[in-house]
């Protein structure tokens, strides 16, 4: 008998922690805002390697006869504005994910994914030498070299930028996926004060209500109020047994 009533208590009790923990929203609530930190992180660290890869040189050469000889390179702003404008607007999109709520961060989700791929083809079609060579040639035409056909190195710094427009992609696409679900920037405060206003109603405590309260003669207690003739609070009057005299 007794182990039938230490099961059925080990049952209630197990029951009434999961109605505890279901009704309890702040694990959920944790789990959303890490959720969104780390597609805020997923994004900039993609638009910081876009824009950070597209400053290096992508391509070099040399020009000219020996001994005048001039080494030229071009970084990817040289060869495409696109992957760095890309690479920044990223940047700006991930930013944007902690103001926004709803429909308004699933259209910056939107704008991460266009911007991302379009920093991933930009950074792809920049990877031959055919448009190197026309870049190279000018700057050494600029510094006096006449090249009409330049020999152009290429250089990896690509792949990064385009791993990086793969990043903001996949940011972008979590965001329009679940970003319906992430709290707000204001949402904190909001709970704040919430808290704060629901504290301030059901506190009947504060010295200045107990003052009010004794003020009008009632008990701050909670009991029964306190008789204006001296009485004690809520008897009934006492009922004399003395025989009055007959006039």
């Amino acid at each position: 008998m007794s182990t039938g009533t230490e099961k059925g208590g080990v049952v209630k009790a197990s029951a009434v922690k999961g109605d505890a923990s279901a009704a309890d929203p702040a694990p959920a609530r944790r789990n959303n805002r890490r959720e969104l930190s780390l597609v805020v992180l997923l994004a900039l660290l993609g638009g910081i390697l876009a824009w950070a890869a597209a400053g290096r040189p992508w391509a070099a050469a040399t020009v000219g006869q020996a001994p005048n000889t001039l080494k030229v390179s071009a970084s990817g702003n040289d060869l495409s504005a696109g992957v760095t404008a890309l690479g920044l607007t990223a940047l700006a999109g991930g930013l944007a994910l902690f103001a926004t709520q709803r429909l308004a961060r699933r259209l910056v989700g939107v704008l991460l994914i266009a911007a991302g791929i379009g920093a991933a083809v930009y950074a792809f079609g920049e990877r031959g030498t055919s448009h190197a060579s026309h870049v190279l040639a000018d700057k050494a035409a600029t510094k006096g070299y006449a090249a009409g056909q330049v020999a152009a190195h290429t250089a990896s710094w690509w792949i990064l930028a385009a791993f990086g427009g793969v990043l903001v992609v996949l940011a972008g696409a979590a965001t329009v996926v679940r970003g319906a679900t992430w709290p707000g920037m204001s949402s904190r405060y909001d709970n704040a004060a919430t808290g704060a206003a629901a504290a301030r109603v059901v506190d009947p405590g504060s010295s200045k209500d107990l003052w009010d309260a004794l003020d009008r003669g009632e008990d701050p207690t909670g009991g029964p109020a306190a008789d204006p003739a001296g009485g004690p609070a809520g008897a009934a009057a006492p009922v004399s047994t003395t025989p009055r005299a007959e006039h």
